[in-house]
C-alpha cells in the first residue's frame, strides 16, 4: 500500500470526481475504492496453454523461487507474490509467449464469453490483444476470430501480441466498430465488446496521467460511443449467440446505463445473463442492474464492469 492519506487522495482526484462517486457508491464503498487507487497491485500471469500447461509453469516457478497463488475462477492464471513483471522480461518463458501478464479483471470477459473450438467470434475493440489472444487460446486455435481495431498503431500492437502467443486464427480488421453490425449482420456466435471508457477502474493515485484527463464530458463522450458500439455488436450477433460487454470504468453512465440501453433497444430479443464470481464477493461493488458484475480496484484487481447477453 502506498502511504497516502484518504484526504490526500481526495485532494488529488478533485471535488467533482469524489462527489460523483461518493454519491454513486456511498461513503463506505467509496473509501474502499480510494484505498484501491493507492494499492500496489500484484502482477497476474496468464499461462498460454497453446504452448505449455499451468502445471508445468507452476513447476518452473517453484524451481526458480517464484511465489504464486492460484485463482479459483481462472484455471490457468497465477498471482505472483514475490516478483515484479520486470523480473520476467528476459526469461524465455516470457519472450516466447508461454506466459502473458494480464490483470485478473481483464481476463473475466473472455471467461464469461465461453468461446469454443470452431466458433466464429468478433472482438470489436481488440488492441492491445490480451483478450483476443485469450479467446484464441480457449478455442484451441480452431475457428475464426475477427479482431477489429480503429487505431493503426494499436493494431500493430495487437498483431505483435497475437504472434507472440501463437494465436493464428485471428484476422485483424482496421476500422470503425460502429459499422460492424451493418457489415456483418447476424454473423458471429460470440461478440466481445471491451469498450473504450473513462477508465476510473485503472486509476493509480501515484500516476497523475491516470486521472488528470477525467471529466464528466469524457464520461458522456464515452457513453455515447458505447451505445453505438453495443447496438452494432448486437446486430452482428447470431440468434442464440452471446455478447459480453465490459469496461474498466466505475461510472454508471458507461456501465449499468449501457446495459439498460441495450435491453430497451433490443426488446424481446435480448436476454441478460447471470454472471457469478464465487469466492470473490469481497471485491464486488453494488450494481443497479441485476446479474452484472462491478469489481472494485484492490491489490489483486483493477476496477471493472462486465455484463453478458444472449440474442434470443
Amino acid at each position: 500500500m502506498v502511504n497516502i492519506s484518504i484526504g490526500e487522495i481526495r485532494l488529488r482526484l478533485g471535488e467533482n470526481f469524489c462527489n460523483k462517486f461518493e454519491n454513486v457508491f456511498g461513503g463506505s464503498f467509496f473509501e474502499k475504492i480510494l484505498r484501491g487507487f493507492s494499492c500496489e497491485r500484484k502482477p497476474c500471469v496468464r499461462v498460454n496453454t497453446l504452448k505449455t500447461s499451468c502445471a508445468e509453469m507452476m513447476k518452473k516457478f517453484r524451481e526458480t523461487g517464484v511465489g504464486f497463488e492460484r485463482i479459483p475462477f481462472l484455471a490457468d492464471s497465477l498471482i505472483i507474490k514475490n516478483k515484479n513483471e520486470k523480473f520476467f522480461e528476459d526469461l524465455e518463458i516470457y519472450k516466447n509467449g508461454e506466459i502473458y501478464f494480464q490483470g485478473v479483471s481483464s481476463q473475466l470477459p473472455a471467461v464469461f464469453l465461453g468461446c469454443k473450438s470452431g466458433e466464429k467470434v468478433l472482438d470489436m475493440c481488440a488492441a492491445p490483444g490480451s483478450k483476443t489472444a485469450q479467446i484464441g487460446i480457449f478455442m484451441g486455435n480452431r475457428g475464426e476470430i475477427l479482431a477489429n481495431e480503429f487505431d493503426k498503431i494499436r493494431a500493430e500492437k495487437l498483431k505483435f501480441t497475437l504472434d507472440r502467443q501463437g494465436v493464428s486464427i485471428a484476422k485483424i480488421r482496421l476500422g470503425d466498430g460502429v459499422s460492424l453490425g451493418h457489415e456483418f449482420p447476424e454473423t458471429f456466435d460470440k461478440v466481445l465488446l471491451d469498450a473504450p471508457c473513462s477508465a476510473e477502474g485503472r486509476i493509480n493515485i501515484s500516476e497523475p496521467r491516470s486521472y488528470k484527463f477525467w471529466s464528466e464530458k469524457v464520461v458522456k463522450k464515452c457513453a455515447d460511443l458505447q451505445k453505438r458500439l453495443i447496438l452494432s455488436g448486437f446486430k452482428a450477433l447470431k440468434k442464440g449467440g452471446v455478447l459480453v460487454y465490459s469496461t474498466c470504468t466505475l461510472a454508471p453512465e458507461e456501465d449499468e446505463e449501457i446495459v439498460n440501453f441495450l435491453l430497451e433497444k433490443g426488446g424481446d430479443e435480448v436476454e441478460i445473463l447471470k454472471l457469478n464470481l464465487v469466492g470473490f464477493e469481497k471485491y464486488l461493488l453494488p450494481v443497479k442492474v441485476k446479474n452484472c458484475l462491478k469489481i472494485m480496484p484492490s491489490e489483486v484487481c483493477e476496477g471493472f464492469f462486465v455484463a453478458g447477453f444472449r440474442k434470443k
